[in-house]
């Protein structure tokens, strides 16, 4: 369960922003929109999903990076950085201060119904600040910091007596340019293993690469249950499938080329970190659609390449929806909308908001232009944010910091520019682009 994220210094971010998905007090949807949270004494509450709205360029999507990137850090740090490797951190470059100053990321999450909040200060070279406090029954305990001493050039290190375990052997393997905690999970420590398996495994950012199948693919060949979920999914939503088949296929030689040659190094270049792929283990999968004959039983294979965008889009997504719904995990998707149509996406969302689908109190947090979602049957005020440029950075905020009436159009508010975040368009109707130079 995630409960906040803040971040300051990072690409067009600025200042420090703080995303929360607390609950506000509002009894509005209480019981479909938002949950309790397990072992609080002060009630809190946290909502199912969140959607962000905001100008191109605005910083949604640089937001929702620096969620993926805390959680890469995470989890690769240990095994793929090495001595000298630069750390994929991009700093504020617009401000003289900001652009030589380290980025922060901390988050506050709820694993095994106990309260976290992890914490690192970086930059490309090395990791000046990592800490991990603990809340169990709502009472703190520091279980480690590190902090780099400049003047000193060496690491204060603390230990909190909660923290069982080995320790002092792991601290020697931490490199500057990597985590404790991805050492500490790497070595079996079993408390901090935990901590590692929450950002690995229920912390999942939507970037389907449909060259490698995706995760709908892999886990509808491995599992008929949930390959028929799937199938369920698909038909319902009125695009004409009845069945799918999917098979495991092995790349051509011409194919393993370009692979190797774009494919992979995309891949390790975005993301900074040292690594192989061994492309001989690699797989992809052939994706047939079954449609029902319109004048007789019998059905007709299609190739998933010769589906509409929206409907190979919905099947980007299917997997890993119900996936986090079933498992009560986060997802993070930018750009929901693109390709889907706004009822399709409407009906997406609320299975999240729904307690009968989502039993596990999944959460979503999500990009979107599409303002039909902008509705008050749909969301709460605290489930609504915006990112808008204020002196070239970004800035993150709520809808609730505005005074909305209970049958205000909130899409009309925001189109007419009532809670910003929207584009300022200034001279393109002013220009005859239709005039010969």
């Amino acid at each position: 369960m995630l409960i906040e994220f803040s971040v300051e210094n990072y690409r067009s971010i600025q200042e420090r922003q703080t995303f929360s998905m607390v609950a506000s007090e509002d009894e509005a949807m209480l019981d479909s929109n938002t949950f309790p949270t397990p072992n609080s004494k002060d009630e809190l509450r946290l909502i199912t999903s969140a959607v962000i709205y905001g100008a191109n360029a605005s910083g949604k999507s640089n937001l929702l990076r620096a969620i993926e990137t805390l959680r890469r850090l995470v989890v690769d740090s240990a095994s793929k950085m090495q001595v000298g490797t630069k750390l994929p951190i991009e700093s504020f470059r617009l401000n003289s201060k900001y652009k030589n100053q380290p980025t922060s990321f901390e988050i506050i999450f709820i694993h095994q119904d106990i309260r976290f909040e992890y914490g690192v200060v970086l930059n490309r070279e090395r990791v000046y600040e990592e800490w991990l406090i603990a809340y169990p029954n709502e009472r703190s305990q520091k279980w480690f910091s590190r902090e780099y001493l400049v003047e000193n050039k060496e690491y204060k290190w603390s230990f909190g007596k909660a923290l069982k375990g080995e320790k002092q052997s792991i601290k020697k393997l931490v490199r500057s340019n990597s985590l404790f905690i991805s050492h500490a999970a790497q070595n079996n420590h079993a408390q901090l293993t935990k901590i590692f398996e929450w950002f690995e495994s229920e912390f999942n950012i939507l970037t389907p690469n449909p060259i490698f199948g995706g995760f709908t693919s892999g886990i509808c060949d491995e599992n008929e249950i949930f390959r028929q979920q799937v199938v369920k999914l698909l038909s319902q939503a009125d695009i004409g499938i009845s069945d799918l088949k999917i098979a495991q296929k092995s790349f051509s030689d011409r194919q393993k080329s370009f692979i190797k040659q774009f494919i992979i190094k995309e891949i390790l270049d975005n993301q900074e970190f040292e690594g192989e792929i061994d492309i001989e283990e690699m797989h992809s999968f052939d994706i047939i659609t079954m449609h029902q004959m319109n004048d007789s039983e019998k059905q007709i294979e299609f190739e998933m390449e010769e589906e509409s965008d929206g409907t190979q889009r919905l099947f980007e997504l299917a997997g890993l929806w119900l996936y986090v719904l079933q498992h009560g995990e986060i997802l993070i998707v930018d750009q929901l909308g693109r390709s889907l149509h706004p009822v399709l996406t409407k009906s997406l969302i609320k299975m999240f908001n729904d307690p009968k689908i989502n039993q596990n109190n999944a959460q979503i947090i999500f990009t979107i232009h599409d303002t039909t979602l902008l509705d008050t049957e749909i969301f709460r005020q605290d489930q609504i944010w915006f990112t808008e440029k204020e002196k070239s950075a970004t800035k993150l905020y709520s809808l609730l910091e505005f005074m909305t009436r209970d049958d205000e159009s909130l899409q009309k508010g925001y189109l007419l520019g009532r809670y910003g975040a929207v584009p300022f368009i200034n001279g393109l109707n002013s220009i005859n682009y239709a005039e010969k130079r």
